[in-house]
């Protein structure tokens, strides 16, 4: 269990270091960016982070180098039990991205329940 959550911890890292040099960020903007010292972000990146940030800075983290939360949260192993199976596909994580950026109402999410309860039923006759 140590090996896999120290594996956990390295690719987050990793993919934090790769997404803030994409966004081109020094390890010192990104920490004055969410509140947190630089050796805290270089910790996060080399894996030497006794344990894992929190969701908040994992949210934070993800607005900041604009990436997916739930990519971040996956690689901490903190992602809710009711989206284990969002994170890996990218359909799934598509259609979250939309439900975050458009603030859907209350007629959208009854239209789409019902897209989706005719889509079961469908499947089911078959």
């Amino acid at each position: 269990m140590v090996n896999e959550k120290h594996s956990g911890s390295k690719k987050l890292g990793e993919t934090i270091r790769r997404l803030r040099k994409e966004n081109g960020l020094t390890q010192a903007r990104l920490a004055e960016a969410i509140g947190v010292d630089e050796s805290y972000i270089s910790k996060i990146e080399t894996g030497r982070l006794p344990y894992t940030p929190s969701e908040e800075t994992l949210r934070l983290l993800a607005q900041v180098l604009k990436a997916d939360p739930l990519e971040l949260l996956a690689l901490a192993q903190k992602t809710p039990d009711e989206l284990q199976s969002v994170v890996g596909s990218p359909s799934a994580r598509e259609f979250f991205e939309l439900v975050r950026e458009r603030r859907l109402e209350s007629d959208d999410w009854e239209d789409l329940t019902q897209v989706l309860r005719h889509r079961l039923e469908r499947r089911e006759r078959r």
